[in-house]
């Protein structure tokens, strides 16, 4: 996806869409794969579970004949190009040579599967859901400088939490997984050519989880490259973080720390055969999450591509 960071891109008064169409495919190793319902033990090896997908991403938006403000609905095109998946409902304000505000809630939509207790053996486990809803507060190019901030908070939500309640209920309420969280970011946008970008950002969540066994600090950092070209565009992104919990996870009896390790690209392919406000777009990306509780590591693939239509 073309990439918001090189500055504030033209609005046009009214309504307005930028959609796009993804075929893809997922391929993941982890304990929460909810393919493979019973384990023999907490030490069995990671399942594996591949996913092929058809989606629509994108937002609708409105803006007023001043220029200066828009209501839009959607997943933003610069959430896109660093692998950032959620909608949102926000309301942006430019601010003449001093950047733009934006504030936005997210009603958690998008959800992902996991399991009611995940530490049950020799059973059938249970699959549910969770996700994570909250508000946003970004300003981006602060003061008209190439600085940009964020902060967001909101809860993670498991619908019927059942963590530690078959398997081990005298540690329930060291496990439970919902709770408050808060991220912040500040990044920075350096050009390096009049058609590069280099992006950086650091950034730290913290996870208030009702279980002191999964509350957590997250501490991350990421670098990007933006290569503009004369009929397309991409964005390229590294991250890390590092996340480290409060408490003893009292079923491995060791505090959990994790090393995630990411890369990201989206590129967008603008016009082709000549077809105004078409385009062609995709999206890859792979991860990798260490623990030093084995049970946690957990690994994933993304490849999609897919049509984009701008008006």
């Amino acid at each position: 996806m073309g990439a918001q960071a090189n500055g504030p891109k033209p609005w046009t008064p009214g309504f307005g869409a930028d959609i796009s169409i993804l075929a893809g495919y997922t391929d993941s190793t982890s304990q929460f794969n909810t393919d493979n319902h019973t384990i023999s033990t907490l030490d069995d090896e990671a399942p594996s579970q591949s996913n092929a997908f058809f989606a629509p991403l994108g937002t609708v938006s409105y803006t007023n004949q001043d220029l200066n403000q828009q209501i839009y609905f959607g997943t933003s095109r610069s959430d896109l190009a660093l692998g950032r998946f959620h909608v949102e409902l926000g309301y942006r304000y430019r601010i003449e040579d001093n950047g733009m505000i934006t504030l936005s809630y997210v009603p958690g939509i998008l959800k992902t599967d996991t399991w009611k207790d995940p530490f049950v053996i020799n059973e059938k486990r249970e699959e549910t859901e969770s996700k994570i809803r909250g508000l946003r507060f970004q300003y981006d190019r602060i003061l008209g400088s190439n600085f940009s901030f964020e902060i967001s908070g909101g809860e993670q939500v498991v619908d019927d939490e059942q963590s530690g309640a078959n398997s081990f209920p005298e540690f329930e309420d060291q496990l439970q997984r919902e709770g408050d969280i808060i991220f912040t970011e500040l990044s920075y946008v350096q050009p390096i050519s009049r058609s590069q970008l280099l992006r950086g950002g650091i950034n730290y969540t913290r996870l208030n989880a009702d279980g002191d066994a999964m509350a957590s600090d997250a501490f991350g950092a990421e670098l990007g490259l933006i290569q503009m070209m004369r009929s397309s565009s991409l964005a390229l992104t590294l991250s890390y973080t590092r996340t480290d919990f409060d408490a003893v996870n009292p079923v491995f009896g060791t505090k959990q720390q994790d090393d995630k390790w990411g890369v990201f690209l989206a590129y967008e392919y603008k016009e082709p055969f000549d077809w105004e406000n078409w385009g062609i777009v995709s999206l890859a990306g792979y991860s990798q999450s260490e623990s030093n509780i084995s049970f946690y590591d957990e690994d994933s693939l993304l490849v999609s591509l897919g049509i984009n239509y701008r008006f």
